[in-house]
């Protein structure tokens, strides 16, 4: 495991569970109504997912805190692991490649990994995951590396692209090639945080790519959004995360010690007495955690905050909860709330 990890950037494995198969099955069958499939079928959606399901959910929390690939994980990394966020998923992601490691990272750099399990066999033709062996080797890319600014880093993110296609050209350049994951079911895949890849195309709408993933962050470190950062001008945008398997936060650390939080504050007063985008940004982070309405029964499975703003540019300058906005509006009007 340790040797594919380090040389390709993913290893296969069986999902070491006695019970896994009652618990994807079960799954499945209680979460199938939760998904808005019409929309989806129609094309609104690249895919249905349920995020972070193991707050509900034991058999969800049970998967990705499993102590035999936490105890596998913390071997490889030498620290100890935690799972920090869960996706269900019950076709395939259609993403475009991409680098998890601009979206979660680490100080010190790529402690972050992901494992993603098959609830039941996939092909060519139920949107299997692809990936680029060898590309966890190029560098760690943020946006220092891409001239972007925070001048430029607004909630949602478009300057993202570039990243997309520094990823697309040094593929090209070094002739690396996608390889498909034809998984079975109860095969897992863990992921390096820096590899390249994605979800291929559901050629077949009639069929389901039941799933989960698992995204892993390790202790003793801090936890940044790197797509949000300018490092270099003292603007780090820092996760607050929490361990699946307890329930509790896990503190930001630097060099063995908790994050200064004169420092976290100082920061914070700098995105918001910017006049430029990072104030809209950190306006809007704070308007999406502490909405009354993100848990709302009423909003469809899979809602995406950034995406129904981003779908609809009449409201990207407007000061709204893009939650409360969609359920006293958006689903009147027919508005797409999902990139």
């Amino acid at each position: 495991m340790a040797r594919d990890l380090n040389e390709k950037g993913f290893a296969i494995f069986d999902f070491p569970d006695p019970d896994i198969e009652a618990k994807m099955e079960g799954i499945k069958r209680d979460y199938r109504d939760r998904y808005d499939w019409q929309a989806w079928r129609d094309g609104k959606l690249n895919s249905l997912r349920l995020q972070d399901a193991w707050k509900s959910d034991p058999r969800v929390r049970e998967i990705a805190a499993n102590p035999d690939v936490l105890d596998m994980i913390s071997a490889i990394y030498g620290r100890e692991a935690f799972a920090f966020q869960t996706l269900n998923f019950a076709v395939g992601t259609q993403q475009e490649a991409h680098s998890d490691h601009a979206h979660f990272n680490s100080i010190p750099d790529r402690f972050m990994c992901g494992v993603w399990l098959a609830f039941e066999d996939v092909d060519s033709e139920n949107g299997p995951l692809f990936y680029y062996p060898g590309s966890h080797r190029w560098p760690s890319y943020q946006n220092e590396h891409l001239g972007v600014s925070y001048k430029q880093i607004d909630g949602h993110f478009r300057e993202y692209r570039k990243y997309v296609r520094l990823w697309n050209e040094l593929a090209a350049q070094e002739g690396i090639q996608r390889e498909i994951f034809r998984a079975r079911k109860g095969q897992a895949l863990l992921w390096s945080a820096n590899i390249l890849h994605g979800g291929s195309a559901q050629v077949d709408p009639s069929r389901t790519r039941w799933s989960q993933v698992t995204h892993y962050f390790f202790k003793g470190c801090s936890y940044t959004t790197p797509v949000a950062n300018d490092t270099f001008q003292g603007r780090i945008l820092y996760r607050d995360v929490q361990d699946v398997r307890t329930g509790e936060p896990v503190p930001n650390m630097i060099s063995g010690e908790p994050l200064d939080a004169r420092f976290r504050t100082a920061m914070l007063e700098q995105y918001a007495a910017s006049a430029s985008s990072p104030s809209r940004l950190l306006t809007l982070m704070r308007t999406l955690a502490a909405s009354p309405f993100r848990a709302n029964q009423e909003l469809p499975t899979g809602f995406d905050p950034l995406g129904y703003l981003a779908g609809n540019p009449d409201l990207l300058d407007a000061d709204i909860d893009p939650y409360e906005h969609f359920l006293a509006f958006g689903r009147k009007e027919g508005r797409s709330w999902s990139l």
